[in-house]
């Protein structure tokens, strides 16, 4: 027994000895871990082994093959086997050459041609190494780049300055910008001639700014036009030619043959019903087959979840007909999530949710959630059909059950609802709305501050939203808008009718890699429809906190009743947010709010950390009032999940 312990023990012990490990001397420009990652591979498979002269030589060899390819052309490095698991490498720098400072001339955005000239030079531990061979590299990327911005005839010159100690090399980019191009009226030449349509988008491109954007989008005009007409192998070839100041572009069209989709069926239905994919995708039967609509269909189908891939088979029957067949893969429908979370308002969140993407085979979707909060506790379950009427729209039904525990007041709200969407493009979408709801109210603010405690709301609402921004979780560049109006009945002690308006639209920019700011802009109105009409507290807009203005608590501005807030009927608020990156997902935050509350106005500043997560970003703010009234708090801390705005 003794034995065969002393044997388990000695193996153990074996499959702990590490490979070669690589030590390095007289290495300055580089740290040893970032060189080690840079060269992974074979130095990996160095060593994973026991060191040995000749495994010496190859990480010498690999580390002087690398160095000289980034800065360091005249290192020369030596390989030793100091033991069985240790090898040295003794490094010779030498000369260092790195690029340095790039200064722009004759044009305006130099940290586009700054990117652009570098992007040649091989990057590491944020630095470029100079080699001269990528100098006219660089200056043919900054020529694309002055072709791109109209400049078809700039020219652009490196002058290529003293090296300094630190061993950079810095430039100056002469640039001679020329005259900015404008479009000629494109020539198309086709043997099948171009749709009415297809005309007008080229005429009316004559004068237009000769940028690659405009370029690139008249390419995409004319190839999804000859699509649309059945011709699915299209071929595209561009000729360009200047004169003056004009840029003429000749369009040589090449649309192969002309399909018709002759039938249509559709492969690997387990739990889906065949009619729901029929009665939508059928319809391409009989008609010229258009590869860009396909490939739409495809995508709003791989959307419902209820298919883990979705493929179309092409069968070419002869020189005019295509047979088509869509082969699916249907994904596991149901499931559940547990979600553990913190908000600003909520507080503390648990959540349980039971989802089926396919319930009854139908494409719809299925969901119930219940959630506990610090404030209180949320029942709901939805049922969403994607394809309302065979057709782009979305039916969304709901019911649910609401208990919240404000500091003012706390309510239970019960109710029904559906909405019908309909979205069109990437980013723009119209949802008409219709919701019943019966509320509970209980709070210490007198009736006839508060409004009535038991009521029944119902209201019908029209939701216009435009998004264009890069990232929803994450916004760095773009744009948002919404614009969300409703009527409503609120059927109380009295009956009172009202009309709401709310808006928003940000903005989002990067300044440069570490930097980027942000600007929003909200407001809104709730009206009752008669005079002295006091609104249910729960239907007036309440301000203050992460997402509103930062210097007060969450729904803590405005007038009050014993400390309790009692909400206002007329709202406006202004963001701005400057960002700066610091060191991996970290960015400090500097911010200025301003928020009107009925007669109310309020102005805050403050500081914060924000962590960028692909859900969205944890921030750690500080609001500090500059226009502090008796009575209000001087500043707030915040914690929240998600973008201000």
């Amino acid at each position: 027994m003794v034995l065969r312990i002393t044997i388990l023990i000695h193996l153990a012990t074996s499959a702990l000895i590490p490979g070669a490990q690589v030590e390095f001397v007289g290495l300055r420009s580089f740290t040893s871990e970032s060189l080690l990652k840079a060269i992974a591979g074979r130095m990996d498979y160095i060593r994973k082994r026991e060191a040995t002269d000749s495994r010496a030589d190859d990480a010498a060899y690999l580390v002087e093959s690398y160095l000289k390819t980034h800065g360091l052309p005249d290192a020369v490095i030596s390989g030793q086997r100091i033991s069985d698991n240790t090898i040295r490498l003794i490094i010779e720098e030498r000369l260092s050459q790195f690029l340095g400072s790039i200064k722009v001339t004759g044009f305006d955005d130099v940290e586009a041609i700054q990117g652009q000239f570098q992007a040649t030079f091989p990057e590491t531990v944020k630095r470029r190494a100079f080699e001269s061979k990528f100098i006219e590299e660089g200056l043919e990327r900054v020529r694309d780049l002055l072709r791109t911005n109209g400049y078809w005839e700039g020219t652009v010159k490196a002058v290529q300055e003293t090296r300094q100690a630190n061993g950079k090399i810095p430039f100056t980019l002469k640039i001679e910008k020329g005259p900015l191009f404008i479009l000629g009226t494109p020539n198309l030449e086709s043997q099948v001639k171009p749709s009415g349509a297809l005309k007008k988008i080229v005429s009316e491109a004559r004068g237009a700014t000769a940028t690659a954007e405009k370029i690139i989008l008249l390419r995409r005009n004319i190839t999804e036009d000859y699509r649309r007409q059945g011709y699915t192998n299209i071929s595209l070839v561009m000729l360009k030619e200047t004169s003056g100041k004009k840029l003429f572009l000749n369009f040589l069209i090449t649309p192969g043959n002309k399909y018709i989709v002759r039938s249509f069926q559709a492969t690997g239905f387990n739990k889906t019903k065949p009619s729901n994919i029929q009665d939508r995708l059928g319809k391409l039967i009989g008609e010229n087959f258009d590869e860009e609509l396909a490939n739409q269909e495809i995508k709003k189908l791989l959307s419902t979840g209820a298919f883990s891939s979705v493929r179309l088979e092409k069968t070419q029957i002869n020189d005019a007909e295509l047979d088509l067949t869509l082969h699916l893969k249907e994904a596991k429908a149901r499931g559940y999530s547990v979600a553990l979370g913190y908000g600003s308002i909520e507080g503390y969140t648990l959540g349980l949710r039971y989802f089926d993407r396919n319930p009854w085979g139908s494409l719809s979707n299925l969901s119930a959630v219940a959630e506990i909060t610090s404030l209180g506790g949320l029942g709901a379950i939805s049922l969403s059909n994607p394809f309302f009427l065979d057709r782009d729209l979305r039916l969304a039904n709901r019911a649910f059950l609401i208990n919240r525990d404000f500091n003012n007041y706390d309510k239970l709200e019960g109710g029904i609802g559906s909405d019908l969407t309909w979205k069109w493009g990437d980013d723009s979408s119209i949802t008409v709305g219709l919701t019943v709801s019966q509320t509970s109210i209980n709070t210490p603010i007198p009736k006839e501050l508060a409004g009535p405690r038991n009521y029944t709301v119902s209201r019908l609402s029209l939701q216009q939203l435009f998004d264009r921004r890069n990232n929803s979780a994450l916004p760095s560049d773009g744009w948002f808008a919404r614009l969300n109006t409703s009527l409503g009945l609120s059927d109380g002690d009295n009956t009172i009718g009202f009309f709401e308006v709310g808006s928003q639209i940000s903005y989002y920019q990067t300044l440069s890699e570490d930097s980027s700011y942000a600007l929003g802009l909200r407001g809104g109105f709730i009206s009752p429809g008669g005079e002295n009409q006091s609104l249910p507290i729960d239907l007036r807009k309440f301000l203050g906190g992460a997402n509103t203005i930062r210097s007060f608590p969450e729904l803590k501005m405005g007038s009050s009743f014993n400390g309790n807030a009692l909400g206002g009927t007329e709202w406006w608020l202004a963001n701005a947010e400057y960002m700066h990156h610091l060191a991996g997902p970290f960015k400090a935050l500097v911010f200025v709010d301003a928020a009107g509350l009925d007669s109310e106005v309020e102005l805050a500043a403050g500081l914060g950390i924000r962590i960028n997560l692909p859900v969205g970003p944890i921030r750690l703010e500080y609001g500090r009032s500059l226009s502090q009234d008796s009575g209000e708090p001087g500043g707030t801390f915040h914690f929240a999940i998600g973008t201000t705005f």
